[in-house]
């Protein structure tokens, strides 16, 4: 009788959740390393590898569009295996780990962590030790929180501008200025407002996702209001 599955192929997913991270790639890429020797090492064939990048393992599966993406190729390439560096990777929020550890299983395949962190097997230990440690990464995401409110608050102290700048400009000397992307955000949304073109044209234009372009457009509604922003930051009349 066929399997539903097969147990040698694997889908590989990979996440960081800050847009510096996702921009130099540097986790992205450690991550990748590692889930390719392990592969290498266990014999599995990768037939799908997707990410998350710039984006919370505490971000609700409709604002992740890897992982949603990769649910989908286990079922489509029939893998047995969404193999990921570790844990924490899914998700740091327990409940959304057990969820997708649950699909993941519904679909004939497994969950497995390079690490291990108790992924090897169904076993009464192996379950206690997930548990665990999903417990821990929900933790850590709370004390890196708790610190980034912290450092906030001192930088607002001083008079910085707290937090991320507007997609197109950036912080330098604690003040809002042109950001390298400048010109690219302006000419999406000259695309999506002028133009009229449709959102997909938009994301190829940035290199994202439609749901970030999306985002986007949103954000700022028109080419004029994005002018308007970029006057008064050359100004100085935002900091």
């Amino acid at each position: 009788m066929t399997p539903l599955t097969n147990p040698n192929a694997a889908v590989l997913l990979s996440r960081v959740s800050t847009g510096e991270q996702a921009d130099s790639g540097l986790g992205l890429e450690a991550q990748r390393a590692s889930m390719a020797a392990f592969c290498e090492r266990e014999g599995l064939e990768v037939v799908g590898a997707f990410e998350d990048a710039g984006v919370s393992g505490r971000a609700p599966l409709d604002e992740r569009a890897g992982l949603v993406a990769a649910l989908a190729a286990l079922v489509e390439k029939r893998a047995g295996v969404l193999l990921v560096s570790k844990l924490d990777r899914v998700a740091r929020d327990p409940l959304l780990l057990l969820t997708i550890e649950k699909t993941v299983k519904a679909s004939g395949a497994k969950l497995v962590s390079v690490e291990g962190e108790g992924t090897g097997s169904d076993d009464p230990s192996s379950i206690f030790m997930r548990r665990i440690l999903a417990a821990v990464g929900e933790m850590e995401a709370n004390l890196v929180s708790a610190r980034t409110k912290a450092a906030l608050a001192a930088k607002k102290t001083r008079g910085e501008r707290v937090g991320r700048p507007p997609k197109g400009f950036a912080v330098r000397g604690g003040k809002l200025v042109r950001g390298e992307n400048w010109g690219t955000v302006r000419r999406a949304l000259v695309l999506r407002f002028d133009e009229k073109q449709k959102l997909g044209v938009v994301a190829a234009e940035m290199g994202v996702l439609v749901p970030a372009a999306s985002r986007l457009c949103r954000r700022w509604g028109s080419v004029e209001a994005f002018d308007a922003f970029t006057r008064d930051v050359d100004a100085g009349l935002l900091d």
